[in-house]
């Protein structure tokens, strides 16, 4: 069975579509974060997180900046958040299940804007994917 691949405007486009179902509350708080779309981090990024660049990395997100939570009144330090094509294709099996990856990916990586550790965000992460069930073959 082959991934699934999408063009950079069609993961664009489902990105910028997920931005904009957000809830409400959350758009006020987003003025200063940019969502950045590249294909796969760059060398120098996984060398600074402690991996190894030549390995197989399934890196799907990152955030870069000052959470809201460290900010002081008035500042509006900008942020960033990538999120990695490539890594979130070869997680997927469906085009469904990319738009599901991707929310998901932007949602962990926007929780880290509003100052959550990787610690505080284990119980979202055990969520299991609604993709993670298998359906019964006519076998079973």
């Amino acid at each position: 069975m082959s991934l699934p691949r999408l063009t950079m405007k069609e993961f664009c486009t489902i990105t910028r579509r997920v931005i904009r179902k957000l809830p409400e509350p959350f758009h006020g708080y987003l003025e200063n974060v940019v969502v950045d779309v590249e294909l796969r981090p760059s060398a120098r990024t996984l060398r600074q997180l402690g991996y190894q660049p030549d390995a197989e990395n399934r890196l799907m997100g990152l955030f870069q900046g000052l959470p809201v939570t460290e900010q002081h009144y008035g500042e509006r330090h900008p942020n960033r958040i990538s999120l990695y094509k490539r890594a979130i294709e070869a997680a997927c099996r469906s085009r469904e299940e990319i738009q599901y990856e991707i929310r998901r990916t932007l949602m962990h990586e926007l929780a880290h804007h509003f100052g959550f550790s990787e610690e505080d965000l284990d119980e979202f992460e055990s969520e299991p994917s609604p993709f993670d069930t298998v359906e019964p073959t006519e076998e079973s």
